[in-house]
C-alpha cells in the first residue's frame, strides 16, 4: 500500500512540475523566478523526506529506492547548475566550480551509503537510515544554497 502512495505521490509530484497547459503558447510564458523554483522544489522535497522517514526495517529497499529517486533529482540539479556555470563569466566559474565538486562529491558518498543501508541489520537500520538522511539533508541543502548563489551571481 505505501508503494503504491510512494509511486502516487512521485507521479503527481512530476507531473505537477513538468506538465504545462497546452492553451499556452511558449511564448505567452512568463519565465519562472528562481524563487518559485526553489519553492516548488522546497515543496516536493519535504513531500519526499517525510515518507522517508517513515520506513521501518522491513521496507529498507522502498527506502532505498526513494533515496535513490531523491538523489537522482539532486544529481539533475547539479546537472542545471553545471550549466548554468559554465554558461557564466570566468570570476563565477572560478567561485563556483570548487563549491559544485563538493557537492557531487557528498551526491557520490550519499550513493554510497544507501549502499550501505542494504547490508542494515535490524539493530543498525535506524542508525544507518538516520546517517543517510542527514547526508541527504545536508546535500539537499547545499544545492539550494548553490542555485541561489549562482542566481545571484548571474541575474541581470
Amino acid at each position: 500500500m505505501k508503494n503504491i502512495l510512494f509511486v502516487t505521490s512521485l507521479l503527481a509530484v512530476a507531473l505537477t512540475l513538468g506538465c504545462k497547459p497546452a492553451a499556452e503558447k511558449p511564448s505567452a510564458q512568463t519565465p519562472e523566478t528562481t524563487s518559485q523554483q526553489l519553492e516548488k522544489a522546497q515543496t516536493a522535497t519535504k513531500e519526499a523526506a517525510q515518507q522517508i522517514r517513515n520506513y521501518t526495517f522491513e521496507q529498507k529497499d522502498e527506502f532505498v529506492t526513494a533515496m535513490q529517486a531523491q538523489l537522482a533529482d539532486l544529481n539533475r540539479s547539479l546537472d542545471e547548475l553545471s550549466t548554468k556555470i559554465e554558461n557564466s563569466s570566468e570570476a563565477v566559474k572560478a567561485e563556483a566550480k570548487p563549491k559544485l565538486a563538493a557537492l557531487r562529491e557528498k551526491a557520490t558518498q550519499l550513493n554510497k551509503q544507501l549502499g550501505e543501508v542494504t547490508g542494515a541489520t535490524q539493530t543498525t537500520w535506524n542508525g544507518i537510515k538516520a546517517d543517510a538522511e542527514n547526508a541527504y539533508s545536508a546535500l539537499k541543502e547545499g544545492v539550494k544554497q548553490s542555485r541561489q548563489a549562482i542566481s545571484d551571481k548571474i541575474a541581470p
